[in-house]
């Protein structure tokens, strides 16, 4: 990929095969021996490098930098990894990579095995994709994986026999995402994670009080999802780790009182002790799927 880059800067190549051409004639044995048509295509579909107007070949600015740096070997292709990850993002990055570090539960095997050659600079490389990519789908990617443990939850209730009403769908505003009609625990706040979340989960302030309103018919059902979930396409009930409950009493166990000098008004990032959690009684239903996280904004 250097190569080609470098070649693309020497002179105006017309088209993928002279481009292809050239690289050969300016490069080694080993680069006569290495199959270049199919990576100079892969950058012409990533868009690291496009076709003008005349049909000359024009090479993104990232990787021209790349290509024009006088760093060694091994700095250049790790700044080529970020550029050509930042071209076409994993389904992954979004989820495994955050400001505050990689989440490797969350990358395929055989991805972590492709990027090895990273060494000890792949957990670099891949924030710094993320921050060039930014957020696009960010937010919905969020709503995706609610989504998905909302309807597990709904599909699971079905299957016991019961009729929920999934009002999420109708507003957000109910402070509770599944109404079951009968039983002691009627009102369900569903929330998601994975492996490396579960100890954690944002509540806003209008669930936390209507908790308090509903008492002890309101609960906290977490679905959290095996690291394979966000990844599968697409996901079935094999992806759910397992269902667990938070009774509206613990979670007033654990938040701060109200004062004079300060009340939450948004949400609040809650961690539960562990002790706080029970086993819900909810099985997810064996014929559950749906497509996968990976189809949001259009990846694959």
């Amino acid at each position: 990929m250097l190569h080609l880059a470098r070649v693309a800067r020497l002179a105006p190549r017309r088209g993928v095969d002279e481009w292809v051409r050239a690289a050969l004639r300016h490069g080694s044995y080993m680069t006569a021996a290495t199959d270049l048509r199919s990576p100079a295509r892969a950058l012409v579909r990533s868009g690291l490098a496009s076709l003008g107007a005349e049909g000359d070949i024009r090479v993104a600015r990232s990787l021209a930098a790349v290509a024009a740096s006088k760093g060694g070997a091994q700095h250049a292709m790790r700044h080529a990894a970020v550029a050509l990850l930042a071209s076409q993002p994993p389904a992954w990055l979004g989820v495994a990579v955050n400001t505050e570090g990689v989440e490797r539960a969350y990358i395929p095997q055989s991805d972590l095995d492709a990027l090895s050659w990273l060494e000890e600079a792949l957990d670099d490389v891949l924030m710094e994709a993320r921050r060039l990519v930014g957020d696009p789908d960010g937010a919905d990617l969020s709503k995706e994986i609610g989504d998905a443990a909302e309807e597990i939850v709904v599909a699971a209730l079905r299957a016991a026999g019961k009729e929920p009403l999934h009002v999420a769908r109708i507003s957000d505003g109910y402070g509770y995402d599944v109404d079951v009609s009968e039983g002691p625990i009627r009102f369900l706040e569903v929330k998601s994670a994975g492996p490396k979340t579960l100890s954690r989960f944002h509540l806003s302030r209008h669930e936390f009080d209507t908790s308090v309103r509903q008492g002890d018919a309101w609960c906290l059902v977490q679905v959290v999802f095996e690291a394979s979930a966000f990844v599968a396409d697409p996901i079935t009930a094999a992806d759910v780790s397992r269902i667990r409950e938070l009774p509206a009493s613990a979670l007033r166990d654990i938040m701060p009182a109200d004062t004079s000098e300060f009340r939450w008004e948004e949400s609040a990032l809650i961690t539960p002790p562990p002790d706080a959690w029970r086993p819900s009684m909810l099985e997810p239903d064996p014929s559950f799927v749906r497509p996968g996280f990976a189809a949001v904004g259009g990846r694959s």
